[in-house]
């Protein structure tokens, strides 16, 4: 079984290699992973209910609580790691 892992990292898709948004990429237990794309991404998430992080423009292999609460907590740590550099 694999571990959860989520992770976010900038994406440049101007020529002048400028920030155009950030990816974020969440694996599952089971190995299988989805990406999303996040314009301006908040510092939290934790006000969003589970139906959001498992809609089909995020990470619709969010399939339990467990999974949601995991996304939440990692989201906090990527999102500082990211904006400060």
């Amino acid at each position: 079984m694999a571990r959860l892992k989520f992770e976010m990292w900038p994406y440049r898709d101007k020529p002048d290699g400028k920030i155009d948004g950030y990816m974020s990429r969440f694996t599952d237990g089971t190995g299988r992973w989805t990406d999303s794309w996040w314009a301006s991404p908040p510092a939290s998430i934790d006000h969003v209910g589970p139906e959001y992080l498992r809609q089909r423009h995020r990470h619709p292999n969010v399939a339990s609580a467990r999974h949601d609460d995991f996304i939440k907590r990692r989201f906090r740590e990527c999102v500082a790691a990211v904006k400060e550099g």
